[in-house]
Order: structure tokens, then C-alpha cells, then sequence
């Protein structure tokens, strides 16, 4: 069985891919677990950063809409890591982290992203938050997108589910940089060895914690606020995308 996520040295750099390009790299269960599983391994190493980005044409879809359904990930209750366990691993870490944005990121992708210090995006690279349409939030994007591009313009792209371009998404200041498919990682890699070639190791983690303290991102109300979404909202929404067929909302309209 393939795994679902590799990782590989590059000289004092990791470089993480995550590894169902046939899905699309969605976060599902076997996919958050094991890139959970090779974030520890690094965090134990001489690793200076992290590069993470996505096998074939896509760098995230976002979560195993089945596994929100299932696994318990809308109600808190999970049995093992959710991909909110990774953002905040990402948040948190010492090391630089830098996202390779190779195709589509999306919900959960997107996040994912916005949880890394740097992001260099192919020039083919979409990026959005869709899931008001399946009945749920973007719950991370909602805490981490409003310090970067403000708060009306977080609200835009979380209520009309409007995907960026890389282009927009650089104007936005989510993204340092853009480059042809093909350059994307030696370039993402060459990032953080020149960063971590010409930084203290203490001034860099330095740095980010400071920046945590200043504009902390409260991860306990991260995992709260999806609880706020009525549950058969939320099942209306999920059970609509995986039947291929639009969700029906009007009857929940005419309840408020």
C-alpha cells in the first residue's frame, strides 16, 4: 500500500508530500495520521524547515468530507488526530514551514496553508473556502485569514466561496510567491536553505513566537465554533456532496 504521506531530506530541509493524488490529497483519516506521525519524526530531528506540498495536480482538496461525516471531526469527538491537530502542530512549531501550493487548495488545503510561515504557489494554483455550501465553516480560515488580508475580505471569501487565482491570492498577501509548476519545489527548497542558511535558529523560533503572542490564534474556540453549525445542517450539506446532488437549506430557512 502506498502511504499517504512521504517525506524526504533535503540537505537540513524536510520536504513533505502528501501522497493520494488520486483524491487529491483530501485530509482523510489515514492521510492526517500519518502526516501527523511525520511531522513528530521531524520535530525530533536536525530538520531546520519544512516544505509541504501534494503529489500530482492538486496540493489539498480539503477533509474526507466521509470523515467529517463518520469520524466524529464536526462534533468533537474524534478517535485520533483531525487536521485541526495538525494546524495547530504547524502553528506552533519551531521550525520555518513553508506550503508548496502545487494545484488546488481548498477547504481544509487551504487552511492547511495558512498554518505554514511562507507559501510559493504554481502559477496554475486555486485556493478557496467552500464550505458554507456544504452546511459547515471554514473553522481554521475563520482564526487565521482576518490578521492577513482583514476582516471583510475574510468574510467575502468564507460567504461566497469564490476561488482565488494564485495572482489574486499573491495580491492578498497569502502567497510571497508564484512560479511555473515545474520550479515550484526547488525553489520552496531553496527558500528555506537560504532562510535558515543566514537566520539564527533561536532568532527564527524567536520570531515566530513572538508573532503567535502578538496575533494569537485561539485554538480551543477553533474547535468549538464547529460546533455552532446545526447538526442537520451540517448532514444535509455533507450527505448532499457525497450523493451528487444540491443540498437542500430552504427547509432550515424557514425555521429561523
Amino acid at each position: 500500500m502506498t502511504a499517504p504521506v512521504i517525506w524526504e531530506r533535503r540537505d537540513h530541509i524536510a520536504l513533505v508530500t502528501l501522497n493520494d493524488p488520486e483524491r487529491r490529497n483530501v485530509l482523510s483519516r489515514a492521510l492526517v495520521g500519518a502526516l501527523r506521525h511525520c511531522l513528530d519524526e521531524i520535530e525530533s530531528s536536525d530538520v531546520r524547515a519544512i516544505v509541504i506540498t501534494g503529489a500530482g495536480k492538486a496540493f489539498c482538496a480539503g477533509a474526507d468530507i466521509r470523515d467529517l461525516l463518520e469520524a466524529g471531526w464536526m462534533e468533537g469527538r474524534a478517535d485520533g488526530p483531525d487536521p485541526i491537530d495538525i494546524f495547530e502542530q504547524l502553528d506552533k512549531s519551531p521550525r520555518l514551514t513553508l506550503a508548496a501550493v502545487n494545484g488546488v487548495a481548498y477547504g481544509g488545503g487551504f487552511e492547511l496553508t495558512l498554518c505554514c510561515d511562507v507559501v510559493i504557489a504554481a502559477d496554475r494554483a486555486t485556493f478557496a473556502i467552500p464550505e458554507v455550501r456544504h452546511g459547515v465553516i471554514p473553522n481554521t480560515a475563520l482564526a487565521r485569514l482576518a490578521p492577513i488580508i482583514g476582516r471583510r475580505q475574510a468574510l467575502d471569501l468564507a460567504l461566497t466561496a469564490r476561488p482565488l487565482s494564485a495572482e489574486e491570492a499573491q495580491a492578498l498577501g497569502l502567497v510571497k510567491q508564484i512560479t511555473a509548476s515545474d520550479g515550484l519545489i526547488d525553489i520552496a527548497v531553496d527558500l528555506a536553505r537560504n532562510i535558515t542558511g543566514a537566520g539564527s535558529p533561536g532568532a527564527i523560533t524567536a520570531i515566530k513566537s513572538a508573532l503567535r503572542q502578538h496575533t494569537p490564534t485561539d485554538w480551543k474556540q477553533v474547535r468549538q465554533s464547529l460546533l455552532a453549525v446545526p447538526p442537520a445542517e451540517w448532514r444535509e450539506g455533507l450527505s448532499a456532496f457525497l450523493e451528487k446532488r444540491p443540498p437542500d437549506y430552504q427547509r432550515f430557512w424557514s425555521k429561523r
